[in-house]
């Protein structure tokens, strides 16, 4: 499962972008319940994952490549995913967790490319980060199923392709094509029997007119 590998980039993306070292802050990914948040000491963002769907775009098609047997493989076809996550601000108080906030935005808006943390190999080529659309859903909808009290908070939706195990043997791609170039010799030609050639329909005629 790529969630390691996306969570990576979020975090690595937050603290850069906003930004939130980690020597000034932290970004965590656990439930943001009622009691979560009592415990907090310093200014954190919080990224609650709550929901994961096939995104409707056509799978990543990769080409082939040798395995570590020397065998030609293809990937499957890497379905595109969806992962939306609650994020809010907490610690420091209401002014600081605003201005974490805000700078998330800010940040979301700037760059909704990433590069994915590729060395699992569990992410093909970019994610794409973007707030979700508010016909679809509301932060303020999900702290009541949270049992936590109404806080401000987005919604980021992270689109990436996933790779799927076990690759396909393909056949060996061409690298070279040859070709023989060879006279061809017609039957019944002059040089063939020292006769002349004749008419093919010709013949057929006089043999129908008795000849």
């Amino acid at each position: 499962m790529p969630l390691s590998a996306l969570e990576s980039t979020l975090k690595s993306w937050l603290q850069e972008e906003v930004p939130l070292p980690e020597e000034d802050g932290d970004v965590s990914f656990e439930s943001p319940d009622g009691t979560w948040g009592t415990s907090l000491t310093r200014p954190t963002l919080n990224l609650f994952l709550f929901d994961i769907a096939r995104a409707a775009v056509q799978p990543a098609v990769t080409g082939p490549y040798r395995d570590t047997n020397g065998v030609v493989v293809r990937d499957r076809p890497a379905p595109v995913v969806s992962f939306s996550y609650l994020l809010s601000a907490w610690g420091g108080g209401v002014r600081e967790e605003h201005r974490l906030l805000g700078d998330a935005v800010r940040g979301l808006l700037r760059t909704p490319v990433l590069d994915g943390d590729t060395e699992g190999g569990e992410i093909t080529g970019k994610v794409n980060i973007a707030l979700a659309d508010p016909e679809q859903v509301r932060g303020r909808d999900l702290w009541g199923g949270l049992g936590g009290k109404l806080r401000p908070s987005l919604v980021l939706v992270a689109t990436t392709a996933v790779t799927l195990d076990r690759p396909q043997r393909v056949a060996a791609p061409v690298r070279r094509v040859e070709t023989t170039v060879a006279p061809l010799r017609r039957s019944g030609s002059a040089t063939d029997t020292g006769r002349r050639p004749g008419w093919f329909g010709a013949s057929r005629q006089r043999q129908r007119d008795g000849a």
